[in-house]
């Protein structure tokens, strides 16, 4: 059955664009008990740190989001369902905004994007395509002036159908520069928290 499933698998982009048309969500780590640890530990590095603005790339159906204290935040993701879902909760809310995130437009449409603190929660297991993954993970840096949280699993697996665990650590260090590790948090049974840190030119 697993094999049929991978067969078929349309992509992460249209995977998470069907997934919301269909009333999916954005899965179980951005509800109960799970969202909530997230939350506490995101919130306290905000305030301590004296954070006012941060992206999210990849904010899902906006549920976990609802945890958050954020002066000002912008998310963005693949999927028009889940931005307009976004749009609707917080449609009162002038310090949220959401972002259609295209990688053939954001060169244009979003350039010069930029807050504090960049976000990935839960996200990188689920860019099963390389290309798609090389292209996040260049966003996600790249749109941060200060700190960039990754919450993952950060081992190498291989694809099972809209999964597929990753040793991103190991491909920040060969990748990305002008970045150090700051924090790397191990809470069992969750994800760990790895928090990256700008590094200050001299």
């Amino acid at each position: 059955m697993q094999k049929f499933k991978n067969f078929f698998f349309p992509g992460s982009y249209k995977y998470w664009e069907r997934r919301y048309r269909k009333n999916g969500n954005s899965g179980a780590g951005s509800y109960g008990e799970k969202a909530a640890y997230k939350a506490g530990i995101i919130n306290q590095f905000v305030k301590q740190n004296n954070i006012q603005k941060i992206i999210e790339v990849g904010c899902g159906d906006g549920n976990q989001l609802k945890q958050f204290s954020f002066p000002e935040y912008i998310g963005l993701d693949v999927s028009p369902t889940a931005i307009r879902l976004c749009k609707d909760i917080f449609k009162e809310d002038a310090s949220k905004q959401f972002l259609l995130y295209d990688e053939k437009e954001i060169d244009t449409r979003l350039e010069g994007l930029n807050a504090e603190l960049s976000l990935s929660l839960d996200v990188i297991y689920h860019l099963v395509e390389d290309e798609v993954y090389e292209k996040y993970m260049h966003r996600l840096f790249s749109v941060s002036s200060r700190y960039v949280i990754i919450y993952a699993w950060d081992v190498e697996e291989a694809k099972k159908f809209h999964v597929r665990h990753r040793n991103f650590s190991k491909w920040i260090t060969e990748n990305i520069t002008g970045y150090q590790l700051k924090e790397r948090i191990t809470q069992s049974p969750y994800c760990d928290f790895f928090i990256y840190e700008k590094l200050i030119k001299v």
